[in-house]
């Protein structure tokens, strides 16, 4: 009868044993002088096998590290050269670091922080989302590194983007609200009606509704039409106001246009900074300037003197005496009885008939002077 492995086995343990004269066995010894043998794995049940090895598999642990249920496998450490197909996950994979050289899909991908010099494809929008733990405000996009930290963040109160750097469009690109252009490379859109502007460059065109303040100086009134320069209460059209005078250009009763002082103020019109022509606070006017040369003064037309309706046949219209040449010449129906006149001074007769005389003329100055008549009228 042929014995089989496990009873030969045992009786060479058996001889081995006796053959000892120590207690002291050397297992490993022992072990390598036993033949090889099959054995079926049916032989084997309970026990620990120490220093178990096969073509595959090399068991150099002193603990447990493999716990083997029929739900699931537990190990305490893991090393992995390659996993071949799929496989899934239920809970936390919990990794120092991670390197995927294919593609990495993920429903929900949580991090503090990712570092990437990748081309990043995206077929839906980025979303901050909020919870109870998190707000979406200081949320966006960080650059640092480099100096400051560059910001493009979403901020409260009111909700906006915060933006630490300049904008920088490309060219013929706009900015828009609603789908209404407010401002591209040349022009303000036309939606733009108020503004807060304090400097401006060159202008071409400018068109203003409304009243104009221009540094506290120049005023325009919409409601009246009346623009000051100096004032803010203008009285013309358009006023000037300095050192407590205005002048004033516009128009007087709808019918006249005028020019002057508002005031009791004088008022001049002058040349190379003189006055030629000045108007004294009560109207009197004054023709050139009493302190140069005498100037002169071209009428090209009819002139008429204290006369609502001149004579159209006569060039001077004089209604009153007239001084010629320091001499008064004046009309009367007979030669002065009063008033001071100077020798050479000559009163018309302003009744004259045959026999009478044409005028008196003063022959020595006093008051009244003395008078002789000159001119005797005759018939022809």
């Amino acid at each position: 009868m042929v014995k089989n492995p496990i009873d030969q086995a045992l009786e060479q343990l058996s001889s081995a044993i006796k053959s000892q004269n120590s207690t002291s066995i050397d297992i490993t010894e022992f072990l390598k002088s036993l033949p090889k043998r099959a054995l079926s794995g049916d032989h084997i049940s309970g026990g620990k096998i120490l220093n178990f090895s096969s073509s595959g598999i090399v068991d150099q642990s002193t603990k447990q590290q493999i716990l083997i249920k029929d739900d699931l496998v537990k190990i305490s450490t893991l090393e992995i050269d390659t996993i071949k197909d799929n496989f899934n996950v239920q809970g936390k994979i919990k990794s120092e670091s991670l390197e995927v050289s294919g593609l990495l899909k993920a429903g929900i991908l949580e991090v503090d922080e990712i570092r990437a010099d990748v081309k990043l494809e995206k077929h839906s929008p980025l979303e901050f989302k909020s919870n109870k733990e998190e707000s979406i405000y200081g949320k966006g996009l960080l650059w640092s590194g480099t100096g400051s930290t560059k910001q493009l963040v979403l901020v409260a109160n009111p909700d906006r983007f915060f933006v630490s750097e300049n904008i920088d469009l490309a060219k013929d690109k706009i900015i828009s609200i609603n789908n209404v252009i407010v401002l591209n490379e040349k022009e303000i859109g036309p939606s733009v009606t108020k503004s807060n502007l304090k400097e401006l460059g060159r202008l071409k065109g400018l068109t203003v509704d409304g009243d104009i303040t221009i540094n506290q100086y120049a005023f325009y009134n919409s409601d009246s039409d009346r623009l000051g320069l100096g004032t803010d209460e203008p009285h013309g059209a358009l006023s000037v106001a300095e050192d407590g005078i205005e002048v004033i250009i516009g128009t007087r009763e709808n019918t006249r246009g005028l020019i002057g002082t508002y005031a009791s103020n004088p008022f001049d019109i002058i040349t190379d900074c003189k006055p030629r022509i000045s108007v004294a606070a009560n109207g009197d006017i004054t023709l050139g300037n009493r302190n140069q040369n005498p100037v002169q003064i071209s009428i090209h037309g009819k002139l008429s003197v204290r006369v609502n309706n001149p004579d159209p046949e006569v060039d001077l219209h004089v209604n009153g005496p007239i001084r010629y040449h320091g001499h008064i010449h004046m009309y009367n129906s007979v030669y002065p009885s009063s008033g001071e006149y100077s020798k050479g001074d000559i009163v018309w007769n302003n009744n004259p008939n045959v026999g009478m005389y044409v005028g008196w003329i003063c022959v020595a100055s006093g008051n009244p002077g003395r008078w002789a008549a000159f001119g005797p009228i005759v018939n022809m």
